[in-house]
């Protein structure tokens, strides 16, 4: 896909083109300023205060480690991380973490990356946001490193969406992730019978895991299989993904609240069993949701264990509005069959507005307003 790219990609972007942009973000000149705290500043400080924006403690530190002679050159790179997406404090970010971004040759180092990551759908945000944070991945070779590492992960998950769902949440698979913790711990997930459609689903929707170090991974598949997951499952591979991300004393704790809504020990192993990731909602969302089933629609307790995954739906947004629809339809006998509330909290949004809203629109004609809040009652 990208030997095109990787030929005429240097020829394609030129300086010339580059200044047709950069003009317009150069309006600032530098200059020799007297700061009232500080004596007077070298050239590399006052470029960094005045048109970079940064600090006069971060303009110093980081002149220890660059010296900018002329602003040509990092006016141009300025420019181009702008066009880019780069807010003032991305670019400040990015200057901490990596000074020698100001030196660098914007149209042949700069520009094909930055070029490459759009090309395959990373938003400008995304792609501002985490090259800000990991700059190591700027530092890194668009043809020994950045594209092989593209090419791995798309040969495993098949689409360019999924490749950059992992530069969005894994952007560690792009600086160094690719060559070091990412085979081995796909080949360990592969030694311990976890079926290829999991492993894919698993670097689709939580690459981090497999960014993580080896012992941590086995650590994790340890645990699953011990409280009884089918790792012939995808329940498998949500277990790890709250394993990796939770510490023992906060999977603990959570579990203790679930105790104080009313859970037994065999409720919460159930719902565990179920759906792990019921674990890692905040302590509030589990106490308004649980509130909300038990003593609103009044449901018992473990009836909830036995249906974990409403515990992950929007109280206000999605479960509240709901059952208030299904009440005053009940309430004026247009319900004439008993609603399964899992259906009814769980149905599509287009299903639901269909099947309770518009076929009651002649019946109950603000139906619509008191769903979305506008109404307290018809």
């Amino acid at each position: 896909m990208f030997a095109v790219l990787r030929v005429s990609i240097s020829s394609q972007f030129k300086a010339p083109q580059i200044a047709v942009f950069i003009k317009t973000f150069s309006t600032k000149k530098s200059s020799l300023v007297v700061n009232g705290n500080y004596p007077k500043q070298s050239f590399t400080v006052s470029y960094l205060i005045n048109t970079c924006g940064l600090s006069s403690k971060d303009a110093i530190s980081i002149s220890q480690k660059i010296t900018i002679k002329s602003p040509e050159n990092s006016d141009f790179v300025l420019g181009l991380l702008r066009k880019y997406g780069f807010t003032d404090a991305h670019i400040n970010k990015l200057l901490t973490r990596w000074p020698k971004v100001l030196l660098s040759y914007p149209e042949k180092t700069l520009l094909p990356k930055l070029h490459f990551f759009h090309s395959i759908g990373v938003p400008l945000d995304v792609l501002a946001q985490n090259l800000s944070f990991y700059p190591l991945i700027l530092e890194r070779s668009l043809e020994n490193h950045l594209i092989p590492t593209y090419d791995y992960l798309k040969a495993l998950v098949q689409t360019d969406k999924r490749v950059v769902h992992v530069f969005k949440r894994a952007p560690r698979a792009f600086a160094h992730g690719w060559r070091r913790e990412i085979p081995s711990n796909i080949a360990i997930l592969r030694q311990r019978g976890i079926p290829e459609s999991s492993i894919v689903s698993l670097i689709a929707n939580r690459p981090q895991v497999l960014v993580t170090g080896t012992k941590s991974l086995i650590s994790c598949i340890d645990r699953a299989a011990e409280m009884g997951f089918d790792r012939t499952k995808t329940v498998f591979i949500l277990a790890i993904q709250v394993f990796a991300s939770m510490s023992e004393s906060t999977l603990m704790h959570k579990m203790e609240v679930y105790r104080r809504c009313g859970w037994s020990e065999s409720d919460i192993s159930s719902a565990f069993l179920k759906y792990p990731i019921c674990m890692k909602y905040s302590e509030k969302k589990i106490m308004d949701n649980m509130d909300f089933l038990v003593n609103d629609v009044g449901l018992q307790p473990d009836a909830i264990a036995r249906l974990p995954v409403l515990l992950s739906l929007s109280l206000d947004r999605r479960m509240k509005p709901r059952y208030l629809v299904a009440r005053i339809l009940k309430e004026k006998g247009l319900l004439t069959k008993k609603i399964g509330l899992y259906s009814l909290l769980r149905m599509p949004e287009t299903k639901f507005l269909k099947r309770y809203i518009a076929n009651y629109e002649e019946d109950v004609p603000q139906l619509l307003d008191v769903y979305r809040g506008k109404l307290l009652q018809c």
